[in-house]
This record gives C-alpha cells, structure tokens and sequence, in this order.
C-alpha cells in the first residue's frame, strides 16, 4: 500500500536524521532539513490513503504508530543531548501510552482516533482532538519546535555566536513547552472521554 510506504519512509528517515547529528555543520544542516520534510509528509500518507482508497481501520492505527516513533525519536534524542530536560520526553510518551490505549480499546468498539467513526463524541473534543485544525495546528507546532531546534544545533556546530544568540534559547524554551502543553491539552479529552472503555469490565 502506497499510504503504509509512506509512513514506513518516514520513521526510517527520522533514525537516519538522528545518526546525521553531531557530526558537523553539514550533516547537521542536511538532518535539520529532514527534519521539516518528515513533519512536513506528516499528513501525506492520509492523504493518499484517501486518494487511493486505501483507508481502513489498520491503516489509521500504523499511521498513528509511525507518527510515535517519529515523535519519540525526536524527543528522546534532543533530550539526551540536553536540549531540554528528560521530563519533557517522558511526559509526551506517558501521555501517548495512555492515550494510544484507549484508543485500542475504543478500536475494540468499532471507534477510530478520527474520521467518521471517531470515539470523540463532544463538539469540543472533536475539534480539539480529531478537527483538522487542531491536528494540523499540533503538527506545525511540533515541526517548528524540532526543526528550530535542529537550526540551533547547527548554528552551534558553524560557531555562528552574535548579540542575537542570547535570545535563541528562551524562543527554543517557549516552542518546547508550548508543544507539550498542547500535545497534553489534545490528549484530556481522550481520557475522559475514553474512560468507558476503560473501565466497561470492571466489576
């Protein structure tokens, strides 16, 4: 399937992009450009699932799995290089193992994370959670954050330093935590949305 190659593509590009780092202002420049073109084909495989008819329930759950281990990749690396604290990363998976269970459990219930038989039931949890708004306003976010993190490593490695540089940490600080809060808020919504089917057989 031409949807399940593209998500395949993008999370053997994100282990590539990570092993580019730290090896000099090139390399680190090329990974900083895979980066944004990962992000950037975040939507692409839905796409073209849709295009080719291709949507099914498994398809959207690898999708959602592809797009973890890029997420995951990312956080996890940056933070071990310290360019945040190892909470932001534990914080971003803890959220996503709680969220991605429930959703298997609604998969159960014949309900998907999107489309038309999306578990969100609520106008409000719709949008801020399955809307394509919200999912893309979530991917630039991240996109953004990574990428502009990428562009700091690399300046770094060039020893490019100036008057402005003193303010490039504080505009990295504010993307990281924005990203989180956001990815935090996306996720509330699930849960307690989700909690039926967590706790359905409990006697």
């Amino acid at each position: 399937m031409k949807a399940t190659f593209v998500t395949f593509f993008r999370v053997l590009l994100v282990f590539i992009t990570v092993a580019l780092f730290d090896r000099g202002v090139t390399f680190n420049a090329i990974a900083t450009c895979l980066i944004a073109c990962i992000i950037a084909m975040d939507g692409l495989d839905g796409y073209i699932a849709r295009k080719y008819g291709e949507t099914s329930r498994q398809g959207a759950v690898f999708d959602i799995l592809g797009d973890r281990i890029v997420e995951n990749v990312l956080w996890i690396y940056f933070a071990c290089i310290g360019e945040f604290p190892f909470w932001i990363p534990v914080t971003v998976i803890t959220r996503d193992v709680v969220v991605d269970n429930i959703r298997s459990l609604a998969l159960s219930h014949g309900k998907t994370a999107f489309g038309e038989t999306t578990m969100q039931r609520g106008m409000w949890a719709k949008f801020l959670v399955s809307s394509n708004w919200s999912r893309g306003l979530y991917a630039a976010a991240k996109g953004v954050c990574f990428t502009y993190i990428g562009l700091l490593i690399t300046l770094e490695s060039a020893n490019a330093s100036g008057p402005w540089s003193d303010y490039l940490v504080p505009i990295k600080c504010i993307l990281v935590y924005t990203t989180v809060v956001f990815c935090i808020l996306r996720g509330l919504p699930v849960v307690w949305e989700g909690r039926e089917y967590l706790f359905s057989n409990v006697k």
